[in-house]
Order: C-alpha cells, then structure tokens, then sequence
C-alpha cells in the first residue's frame, strides 16, 4: 500500500474516531438536558395541579350553613348534593361538647313562596360547607338518599399529616 494512501487512511480513522467520541459527548449532553427538562415540565404541572386544588377547595363562594340551617335543608329535601366527612371531629355546639362532622355539597336555592328556583328549567344548585352534629335520625335520612355520599380520609395521608403535625 503506498505511503500516502496510509497517511489518508490514519487521518480518516483519527477523524472517525474522534467524531464518535464527540457524538457520544454530544448524547451525554444532550441525556442531561433532557433530564433536566422533564424534572422542570414534571415540577412545573405538578405545581399546576397543586394551586388548581388549592383554589378549587377553598372556594370563597360556598355559603357556611349553621346546625339549624342543614337540619332544615335536610327535612325540606334542599340538599342536591351531600359529602360526609368520616371520622368525626371533636367539637362543640352551643357550648356543648360533640362530635362534628365536615359536610360539604350544594343546595336547591328557593325563592319567597319556597318554591325551588329554576334557570331555563334547571334547578340552581349553589356549594355549601357545614360542621355539624349528625343525629342518628339527621344521619340516616341522609344516608338513604341517592345524592349522599360518604367521605373518609386516606390512611397514607393521615400518616403523612401526623408527621408534619409532630414536627411542628
């Protein structure tokens, strides 16, 4: 082989070579860049979601139904919607200690005759919020009524909750 064609062939092989090391240079680079990528789009949505519920659970425009006014809308048939929080809480109503549970749902509005308003022909529903004393009685009303439903907290995120509670 003539002298000058192996000089060619070492320069082609040099080259060559230091192209591949240059592209898996340039994959490296570019597997990082990625990865930071999708730690910042997952951290970013994530955060999305976070004030999305945030926003939605603290919802300034349900009303705050007292003990008198949810037993009325309970016996009345007002309720649309019910979600019992489960377990009850320690509480008290008119100085008395009881155990009061969280509600939450919506509510037919009624106008001066008690008649139920409607909006071209659909009942208006409007959010509420409670903390109340369920009798037996109040609870198993509710409780056979197809809108009830009932509501208990996941056991991983009480856990969780506990330890942020403790390390305060």
């Amino acid at each position: 082989m003539p002298p000058w064609l192996q000089s060619a062939r070492l320069v082609a092989a040099v080259a060559i070579g230091s192209f591949g090391v240059a592209a898996g240079s340039h994959l490296q680079h570019s597997h990082k860049y990625m990865k930071k990528t999708t730690v910042i789009v997952s951290l970013g949505l994530l955060t999305f979601i976070v004030v999305g519920l945030v926003v939605t659970r603290t919802n300034s425009d349900s009303r705050e139904l007292s003990q008198a006014e949810f037993t009325a809308m309970v016996q009345s048939n007002l309720l649309a919607k019910v979600r019992v929080y489960y377990p009850a809480e320690p509480g008290k109503l008119d100085g008395v200690p009881v155990m009061l549970h969280r509600v939450r749902g919506t509510f037919y509005q009624t106008d001066a005759a008690g008649q139920i308003l409607k909006t071209q022909g659909v009942s208006e529903e409007f959010p509420f919020i409670a903390r109340v004393h369920l009798t037996a009685e109040l609870e198993g009303t509710l409780t056979r009524s197809s809108n009830f439903s009932a509501v208990s907290p996941n056991p991983l995120a009480q856990k969780v909750s506990k330890w942020f509670v403790h390390s305060k």
